[in-house]
Parts: structure tokens; sequence; C-alpha cells
């Protein structure tokens, strides 16, 4: 008991639930705005190399979004996992957790690794790449496989540190990342001084080497153990009852990531559709809704951890409170966020486009859903409340019907079969946001996911 009183992270269960929650999700917020800040950057840069060569990064977006989904997904389990024996004051089993997953998790990224490089060329090709672009996309996906094991390094560290309560060295971190791809992007896309010249290649380089020193840096920090985990050489060695945990934990949350962003790709197709005006209101509100979803992952991830450490440390009550305080926080929050929005939804338009019809559907967008923000919100930390407690398959299931059943199926209905056109789109985005929103509320309230641990 005197341990837990010295312990920096004791105010996870212990202190008082909204303080806690605020200062677990602004540094995870902070990372989160920094790792939006990647594609941008390197769009940006690339841009001024020529039309194909943002196009070949384009077509190999939802590829880079799939690996991202696949590695943030699987090490959901390590921040479930490490919270529950957190709370329950089991360090030996944190860093034998931390050793399996490093082990596991970087074999099978060595294995995308391969895989995916030797057929880069054939992704893009199968995406339907003009051939002007095909070498380009192709050279950009090889050099972005080869960085796969970094990324998901960087992302078992950030996970893990998240289950014992470190939030801010993993924002630290992905901040460094970002000013340091910001560096090196011209200076190899340009070759700029003594770097090669590599044009679309360079804009992957960068990234990936962005990503790797960081890695690095975070590799060091678990052998040296002075961040709460120690990475040890025995607990390496393939231990498949946690394995099993993390294959079971993990994969769910790796399908749901995929599914959304599937979905999402579908989405853009289906709004295609009505033009490229449509598109860009539809692609410009999105932009604008960013904002409070990186708010409501931010608690999302908040309250996994919390979560984690109070089902382990057997308090049952305590997890409880964090999940009606955590989703009330976020549903005021963005609800106001939403009305505020709705005051001048033109003049929040403008500031990316002022053509008429551009502000005309993007108008009509944001005063549909803006007040469904709040609804996003606890459909978004509901997820991330269950995946505190190592119940990932809500979550999957959750989203997976918000997204392929109401927005997609929904909105194809509305906008299609009964003529509503955009305004049927919108209308099926603002339900599934309420919908999803529901069923996350009804299935914690009606399951008791607040007992056992993993």
């Amino acid at each position: 008991m005197e341990h837990k009183k010295r312990d920096k992270f004791s105010y996870i269960t212990e202190g008082p639930i909204l303080g806690s929650l605020v200062k677990l999700a602004l540094p995870i917020m902070l990372s989160q705005l920094m790792q939006t800040l990647y594609n941008p950057v390197d769009t940006i840069w690339v841009g001024r190399v020529g039309a194909n060569a943002v196009a070949a990064i384009s077509i190999s977006f939802p590829v880079v979004m799939l690996m991202v989904a696949l590695g943030a997904g699987l090490t959901i389990a390590g921040t479930a996992l490490i919270a529950q024996h957190k709370g329950a004051g089991n360090q030996q089993e944190i860093n034998k957790i931390l050793g399996q997953l490093f082990s596991f998790i970087g074999s099978f990224s060595v294995i995308i690794a391969i895989v995916g490089y030797l057929l880069s060329r054939k992704m893009v090709v199968w995406m339907g790449a003009d051939p002007s672009i095909v070498n380009d996309a192709a050279q950009y996906l090889k050099i972005i496989f080869s960085g796969i094991p970094f990324m998901f390094g960087f992302f078992i560290f950030s996970s893990t540190l998240r289950g014992i309560g470190d939030t801010l060295t993993p924002a630290v971190m992905m901040f460094s990342s970002v000013i340091l791809n910001m560096v090196l992007d011209p200076l190899f896309i340009f070759g700029i001084w003594i770097f090669p010249e590599l044009g679309v290649g360079g804009a992957a380089l960068a990234t990936i080497l962005s990503r790797g020193i960081v890695a690095i840096w975070a590799l060091f920090m678990l052998l040296g153990g002075n961040k709460g985990l120690k990475l040890i050489k025995v607990n390496m060695i393939p231990d498949f009852s946690i394995i099993k945990k993390i294959i079971k934990i993990g994969i769910p949350s790796s399908v749901e990531q995929s599914m959304i962003s599937l979905g999402q790709l579908f989405m853009t197709k289906l709004v295609a559709s009505f033009g490229t005006m449509t598109l860009a209101a539809y692609g410009i509100v999105n932009r604008v809704v960013s904002l409070p979803v990186i708010l409501a992952f931010g608690v999302a991830a908040a309250a996994t951890t919390m979560v984690g450490q109070n089902v382990g440390a057997e308090k049952k009550e305590r997890a409880e409170k964090t999940a009606l305080v955590s989703n009330l926080t976020i549903f005021i929050s963005l609800t106001v966020i939403g009305f505020l929005m709705m005051v001048k939804p033109a003049l929040v338009i403008s500031v990316f486009n002022k053509a008429p019809e551009v502000l005309k559907y993007g108008s009509d967008y944001l005063n549909i859903i803006a007040l469904t923000f709040g609804f996003t919100g606890i459909m978004i930390v509901s997820n991330g409340i269950f995946k505190g407690a190592g119940r990932t398959v809500p979550p999957m299931v959750i989203s997976i019907i918000s997204q392929w059943g109401f927005r997609l199926w929904l909105g194809f209905y509305l906008s299609r079969d009964l003529g509503l056109e955009q305004a049927g789109l919108w209308w099926a985005i603002a339900i599934a946001n309420i919908g999803g929103a529901v069923i996350g509320v009804t299935w914690l309230k009606l399951t008791d996911w607040s007992t056992g641990r993993y």
C-alpha cells in the first residue's frame, strides 16, 4: 500500500476522476494532432514536385492507413493488459507482457514489411493507378513498408506507456518525430545539400527515418527501464498464454480500425458520385469535425487507461464512475462546440473555400451534423471504455454498424432510393452518430463489463 502512495500514477485509481481524465487526455490529444500532420506535410512538399507525385501518395494512402489500423489495433491489447496489471500492482507481469508484445507484434511487422515490399507494385496497379504514377507510387510504398517495424515498435511503446498512465512521453516523442519529418522532407525530396534527390521516395524515406529514430530512442528507454517498464530478453521468449490474450484483444480492434478505414473509402466514393462540389464540401466539413474528434479520442484513450487500471485494482464502482464522467464530459463539450459551429456555418466553411456550391452543401452538412458531435463523442469514448476492460468485440460491432449500416447503407438508401441526394448523405451521417452512441451506452448498461480481468 505504501508503494501505491509513492507511485506518481496513483491518481488514476485514487484521485478525482475528472481531473485524472484531463491530465491523461491532454497529451494524447496533442499526440493525435501531431499524428494528423504526417501526411499533410508530405503532401505539401510533394505538391511542389508535381500533380503526378501527389497522386502517387494519394493512391498509396489507403494502404498506409490499413497498416496504421493493424498496428494500432493490435497494440491496444498492450494498453488494456498493462493497465489492468498496473492496477493490480503486478510489475513482473507488466514486463512480461511488454516482452511478448515486442516478440509477437515485432515478428508480425517484419512479415508484413517483407510481403508488402514485394507486392507494392501489384497493389498500386490493383488499386487502378494510372500508368504514369505506378513507378512513383510503388517506390513510395516499398519504402513505407520497409519502415513498418519502426511504426509498429513505436505503437507498442506508446500503448504500453499509456497503460501505466504515462501519456506525456509518447506525445513528446510523436512531436519530435513530426518535427524531424518536416526537416527531412525537403532534404530528401529535392536533394538539398549532401542528400540525394528522391522525389516521392524522399517523402517516404523522411517518414520512416523520423519514425525509426524515435522508435530506437523508445527502445533504449524500455531497455533502461526508467519509465516504469523494462524490456528484458527472457520475457521475449514466446509465451502462448499471453500471445493468445494479445490476439483475443487485439484482432477485433484491428478489424474495427480496418473496417472504419475501408468504410470511409466507400463513403468518399458515394459522396464523389454527387460531383466535385459535394466532395469538396464533405472534405472540408470532415476537416472541421476532426478537431472535436481529436478531443473525443483523447478522452477515450484516457478512459481506456483509467478503466483498465481500476478493473485491475478490482475497483468496479470507480471504473463505472469513470465511464459515466468521461461520457458526460465529452457529450457536453462536443455539443457546445457543435452549437457554436451552427451559429455561422458558412463562415466556418469559407475559411477553406468560398465557392457558392461548396458553401451551400458544406453549410447544410454542418447544420445537420453539428448537434450530433456529442453523440459521436459518446460512441468513441464508450469504445475506449470497453477496450480498457479488455473487451474489444463491442467496439468492433458498434463501429461496423455505425460505419457500414448507418453511414453507407442508409446513406445510399436516403440519397439514391429516396432521392434526397446530398441531404440524404448528411442525415445518414447524423443518424450514424446518434445510433452508434445509443448502441454503445445501451451495451455498457446491459453488460457487466467492469468485472473480471485478464
